[in-house]
């Protein structure tokens, strides 16, 4: 018998997530109506697997954050071939390479080869969010009955954060304060530092009729500044990875990359996918009125009229914020090669929007609805966040 993703317990905790908790610790101990649902879910698609695949998935979803992330895009993907009527094989062998892709999709006469990916940070980077988290969950543990916090500024050192001893600073400075005279326009605000960390906070009184209830501490974040994310240059990365790791296949292959932007999907891929724009200036004679224009240049990922490159990949399936609360909210969009070796079949595979390039840019077409093709009702998931049945 499986063992279940989650524990068979009785949840109480009607929590928010908290920080650096993981996805798998939320849902495990999450007690609002409205989480049931999605973890019924879960288990309902991981029970279609085959024993030795369900571990391995069931162990990636109970991980960390990025490695069950990984494993949802797969088990999305999996769910969408199935319910879409394909008969699914898990990391078929191919007759060239010891390498298996993750999926091959079978309908009718048409095969396609499927591979995932959900690229993720450096291990620098994700030691450096794990400490950042851990400082954060403890700060929020503050638990002052007369002001949130807003923490404005933290300056990182390598070694991880004195966390305890930065909350208990902060606790005596607080008392310190009264809530009832600060001044709301100009917040107090104080800086503490502790081995090589540097935590600057303002105090940002609580109204009287809510005082000595619990709470987060934290009530604002605003010590991440702001910074540019290069989006296209990370699917380009992605899709190197993945795209000639099979060799020559003898089917249409589809590379799908799971992202979480919050930045319009449709204009980085287009860019990456088919090539960044410049503008070129005419008229600049004397009299003539100067117009611009967009050129198209040849950096795209799949090449240029012409001079088409990567045409093993008949097509990126981009699926964007691919929640595990409620995967009919994720952006799939599927960005068709111009000039593939093996063309995608004409009947969409995926939910969302399918590219095709007119030679100028793409048109769009609806491709299948995720709602109707994973069997889910429009008021799926009913319940209450945070109240229990």
């Amino acid at each position: 018998m499986k063992p279940p993703i989650y524990d068979d317990c009785e949840r109480t905790d009607l929590a928010p997530q908290r920080n650096a908790e993981t996805s798998f610790a939320f849902f495990n101990r999450a007690g609002g109506s409205l989480w049931r649902h999605s973890r019924a879910l879960h288990q309902e698609w991981a029970d279609r697997l085959r024993e030795r695949e369900y571990a391995d998935v069931r162990a990636a979803l109970r991980s960390d954050d990025a490695q069950a992330r990984s494993a949802f895009l797969e088990l999305y993907l999996h769910e969408c071939l199935v319910r879409g009527g394909h008969e699914v094989v898990i990391h078929p062998e191919l007759k060239h390479t010891p390498r298996r892709p993750d999926f091959l999709a079978s309908r009718d006469a048409t095969r396609v080869f499927i591979e995932a990916i959900a690229p993720g940070t450096s291990l620098a980077d994700r030691a450096a969010a794990n400490r950042m988290g851990a400082l954060l969950s403890t700060l929020d543990q503050v638990g002052d009955d007369n002001f949130v916090l807003m923490t404005t500024s933290i300056i990182e050192a390598s070694n991880s954060a004195p966390a305890a001893k930065l909350r208990d600073r902060i606790r005596k400075w607080l008392t310190q304060l009264d809530p009832n005279s600060v001044d709301t326009e100009d917040l107090s605000s104080e800086t503490f530092e502790q081995e090589g960390w540097s935590v600057t906070v303002k105090a940002m009184p609580i109204k009287r009729n809510s005082r000595s209830n619990a709470r987060r501490s934290i009530g604002v974040y605003a010590h991440t500044a702001a910074h540019f994310v290069d989006d296209g240059a990370k699917l380009v990365a992605a899709l190197e990875s993945k795209a000639k790791r099979y060799g020559q296949l003898d089917a249409a292959f589809v590379v799908a990359v799971g992202t979480a932007s919050f930045a319009e999907v449709d204009e980085y891929a287009l860019n990456a996918l088919y090539g960044s724009v410049s503008w070129t200036l005419d008229g600049l004679n004397p009299g003539e009125e100067i117009t611009a224009r967009g050129v198209r240049n040849r950096d795209g990922y799949f090449g240029s009229p012409g001079a088409w490159k990567n045409r093993q990949v008949s097509a990126v399936l981009i699926v964007d914020q691919l929640s595990l609360h409620d995967p009919t909210r994720a952006r799939v969009s599927l960005w068709a090669h111009p000039d593939p070796l093996h063309p995608l079949p004409n009947e969409p595979m995926f939910p969302g929007v399918i590219h095709e390039w007119n030679g100028r840019c793409t048109d769009k077409r609806e491709a299948l609805d995720a709602r109707r093709l994973l069997g889910l009702t429009d008021d799926w998931p009913q319940g209450r966040r945070w109240q229990a049945d």
